[in-house]
C-alpha cells in the first residue's frame, strides 16, 4: 500500500549516473509494499469483546508523499536533481466476526489504494495515476481487559496495479509481500493513549526485473493525550530498517567501485505532530505529519496523513 512508487526505469537512470552501478536503492528503487505510518491512534479498538458480533468499520486515507532528495548511505551523500510527489486516497473495510481463534476474535480487512505519482529525475519527469497494489490480511483481536487490546495478523500485499519496465512512475511495485503484523492500543491512565503496529517484510522476487528487494522490520507508532473529550493531540511517526540485502540475477546488489556489497540496505525514522477528534460518538477523524531522518538508500521527505473511521454494527 505505499504510496511511493518509482520502479526500475528510475533505478536504472540512478544507476547510470552514479557511475554504472549494478541497480537502485534501498529494496527496489528505495520502495516498498508497507505504506510507513498508515495506522496511528487507536490502531487496535478497546474491550473487543463487548462489541457486536458482526462489525464493520469503513475507513478512508488520505496520504501526501514529497522527497526532494535519494540519499546513499554506500556512497556517503545524495543524489540532486530528484523529485518524488505522490497521492494516494485508500479506502479499506474492517470486519470484526464472532468467530473465536486462539481466545480472541477473528476478523478481516482489505485496502485497495488509488494512486497518483509524479517522479522527476535528471530532467526526465513522469506521470502516472491508477489503481495501486490490494492489501488483504486476516487478522485476530484479544481483548486484554478496559484498557489493552492485542492483534495478530498477516498481511498480503498484491501486485494488482499498473506497472512497466519503462516507465518512471508506476503504480505497482509488481510483486507479492507477506507480512506478519503485531499491534496493540493501551491506554496506561484516563488520559492518555499509545498505540504501534509492527510488521516484517518478506518480498517475493519482481519477475519482470529479475529483482528481490530484501526483507524488512518496521513499526508506526502513536501516542496521545485526551484534552477534551473528543479531542486528542499527539505524536506519530514510522521507524523501518532493511535487515536482508536486494539481489538481482543472482548477485546482491551494490553500486559500482564499492568494494563491499552492502545490499543497498534502506533505513528510515520519522516523527511529528498529530490530532484525533471523535464525533457521532464513535466515528474519528485524524491527521498526522511527519518528518523523516536518519535516511539511508532511500528518499528522504515529509508524510501526511488524514483518515476518517465509521464503524457500525448489523
Amino acid at each position: 500500500m505505499n504510496p511511493i512508487r518509482t520502479t526500475f526505469a528510475l533505478q536504472l537512470t540512478l544507476g547510470l549516473a552514479c557511475g554504472g552501478a549494478l541497480s537502485a536503492l534501498a529494496t527496489e528503487s528505495g520502495v516498498d509494499n508497507i505504506g510507513p505510518g498508515t495506522d496511528g491512534f487507536f490502531v487496535l479498538p478497546l474491550e473487543v469483546d463487548s462489541l457486536p458480533d458482526h462489525m464493520v468499520a469503513f475507513n478512508l486515507y488520505y496520504n501526501h508523499y514529497k522527497a526532494r532528495k535519494f540519499n546513499i548511505s554506500s556512497l556517503g551523500g545524495e543524489l540532486p536533481d530528484v523529485e518524488i510527489e505522490s497521492t494516494a486516497v485508500v479506502p479499506r473495510i474492517d470486519y470484526l466476526s464472532p468467530l473465536r481463534v486462539a481466545g480472541g476474535r477473528a476478523g478481516i480487512y482489505i485496502a485497495q489504494p488509488w494512486i497518483k505519482q509524479e517522479v522527476s529525475v535528471f530532467g526526465l519527469h513522469d506521470t502516472r495515476e491508477g489503481m495501486g497494489d490490494t492489501t488483504i490480511s486476516p487478522i485476530v483481536l484479544w481483548d486484554m481487559g478496559k484498557h489493552l487490546t492485542l492483534a495478530a495478523a498477516v498481511e498480503i500485499t498484491v501486485p494488482t496495479g499498473e506497472y512497466s519496465t519503462d516507465r518512471l512512475a508506476n503504480t505497482s511495485n509488481n510483486f507479492y509481500t507477506y507480512k506478519p503484523l503485531f499491534s496493540f492500543t493501551w491506554l496506561p491512565t484516563e488520559d492518555t493513549e499509545v498505540s504501534m503496529k509492527t510488521t516484517y517484510s518478506f518480498n517475493r522476487k519482481n519477475k519482470d526485473t529479475d529483482y528481490r528487494s530484501g526483507q524488512i522490520f518496521h513499526f508506526d507508532y502513536s501516542a496521545s493525550y485526551r484534552v477534551t473529550d473528543n479531542l486528542r493531540l499527539g505524536l506519530n511517526g514510522y521507524y523501518l530498517k532493511q535487515t536482508t540485502d536486494d539481489k538481482q540475477y543472482g548477485r546482491t546488489v551494490q553500486f559500482a567501485g564499492q568494494d563491499v556489497d552492502d545490499g543497498v540496505r534502506g533505513q528510515v525514522f520519522a516523527i511529528g505532530p498529530a490530532l484525533h477528534l471523535t464525533f457521532l460518538k464513535y466515528a474519528s477523524a485524524e491527521i498526522r505529519w511527519a518528518k523523516e531522518f536518519e535516511v539511508e538508500n532511500r528518499t528522504e521527505g515529509e508524510m501526511l496523513w488524514a483518515k476518517i473511521s465509521i464503524p457500525f454494527a448489523f
